[in-house]
């Protein structure tokens, strides 16, 4: 493993508070230090209960990291791995695996755990992968901070539909953070027709 990784692991492969408290306090809080990041700093998470206990919260408002969770079933339009990552990173891993396989040193071999991380280095190394990330956070308007990036129109794909039938002359109809929160008090967060 790459030096500079961390890695967590659970007996069900599922994220437990343990686990991430664990990293947050003795891996990221250490990275923030060693890299002198001023703070307080903002970290995004999801709502996962995993994620939301009292110990971490705790230790994350002494040590100046603003937790902020993303509101839940929100995750295709406000999560950068959902909205910008995980596709490219697949046909990128894809891509790497059959580059690693051509190698006359890999012929008849395969990935297993000792050698995964290696290779999936080679994968998030890659420049598009990295623009990929920087363009997630873009899109779900997280960094820089701006609200009319995210697509609403995710949100309110029924009342897209019906602007779209009104206008065929368009090819997509964006919807802009006003729109959305007047769409919101009009019908509220979760009105599905």
């Amino acid at each position: 493993m790459p030096p500079n990784w961390i890695l967590g692991k659970t007996d069900t492969g599922w994220m437990k508070s343990e686990v991430l408290y664990e990293f947050i306090a003795n891996n990221f809080n250490r990275w923030l230090t060693e890299n002198q990041i001023k703070r307080p700093i903002l970290l995004f998470i999801d709502g996962h209960k995993s994620h939301m206990t009292l110990p971490l919260s705790e230790f994350c408002e002494r040590n100046g990291i603003i937790l902020y969770a993303l509101p839940p079933n929100t995750t295709h339009i406000l999560q950068p791995a959902d909205v910008s990552v995980f596709k490219p990173l697949k046909s990128e891993w894809k891509n790497t695996i059959r580059k690693w396989q051509s190698r006359s040193e890999n012929v008849q071999c395969c990935v297993t755990k000792l050698n995964f991380c290696k290779v999936f280095q080679e994968t998030l190394e890659n420049y598009e992968m990295k623009q990929h990330i920087i363009n997630g956070f873009r899109k779900c308007g997280l960094y820089p901070l701006s609200p009319d990036n995210v697509d609403y129109s995710k949100c309110v794909q029924n009342v897209l539909e019906k602007k779209n039938r009104a206008n065929e002359n368009l090819e997509k109809v964006i919807i802009t953070s006003n729109e959305y929160r007047w769409y919101r008090t009009q019908f509220g967060p979760y009105h599905q027709n």
